[in-house]
């Protein structure tokens, strides 16, 4: 029984490669009749609007696999995978042309400690609305969201300065998750941000904001931190 639902779920997911049999049946069809005639109108009807149906699902499902390629599943935020790209794409935009570029990297404080207690269940929902709070937090269609990996979320801020940052920052900052399965306990959040240098690689850019993330760790938690230096 379970080799023949994943048959049919194999199936279902190629449906749209059948559609090319359609415009074989068309020119079938026409071979059978008269050129002239309504059968051979209408086979030639069919064969433009299936091959135009084919176009649009072949481009909706090759939309849909590069989405999910650079989309994580748990929260929805772009993955780690699609950040090594584009870190390196707006580093070298921001470098060339002489922009500002600023990135906030923040982590859930004690999230080890919930996951220990109440289980990985809650803590992936405690994941996923820590997503959605950052994502409503963010300026949309200006900011890039991406989840780092486990309780580590990034957001790149393109043509923006350490001050529009920060105040991005103090906006996820305020913003507090959490769930009833963990007793409504809100779960903070500490964060590192800083600016782009000039001639500075992808890499330190990514190094700086870490060591910002690590001196709020270090001293307390809840809180943002800048460039140590």
């Amino acid at each position: 029984m379970k080799a023949e639902t994943s048959r049919w779920e194999e199936l279902k997911s190629h449906w749209p490669y059948l559609l090319v049999l359609a415009p074989l049946s068309a020119e079938w069809l026409k071979a059978r009749g008269d050129g002239g005639s309504w059968l051979g109108l209408a086979a030639d009807s069919l064969v433009v609007v299936i091959t135009l149906t084919m176009v649009v699902v072949i481009q909706t499902q090759r939309r849909r696999l590069e989405e999910a390629s650079i989309t994580d599943r748990l929260t929805g935020l772009f993955n780690s995978r699609h950040l090594r790209g584009e870190l390196d794409r707006q580093v070298a935009l921001a470098q060339r042309a002489g922009s500002p570029l600023a990135m906030i990297f923040m982590d859930l404080d004690r999230f080890k400690g919930v996951n220990d207690r109440y289980g990985h269940e809650v803590g992936d929902r405690l994941l996923r609305k820590a997503a959605q709070s950052l994502l409503a937090e963010v300026r949309q269609h200006v900011d890039l969201c991406f989840r780092f990996g486990g309780d580590e979320f990034l957001v790149l801020c393109p043509q923006t300065g350490l001050a529009d940052a920060a105040a991005v920052a103090e906006r996820i900052l305020r913003a507090r998750v959490s769930s009833e399965e963990a007793g409504h306990e809100p779960v903070t959040m500490s964060l590192g941000v800083v600016e782009l240098k000039a001639g500075e690689s992808a890499r330190e850019f990514l190094r700086r904001a870490d060591r910002a993330l690590y001196s709020v760790k270090k001293g307390g938690r809840n809180a943002i931190g800048y460039d140590p230096g």
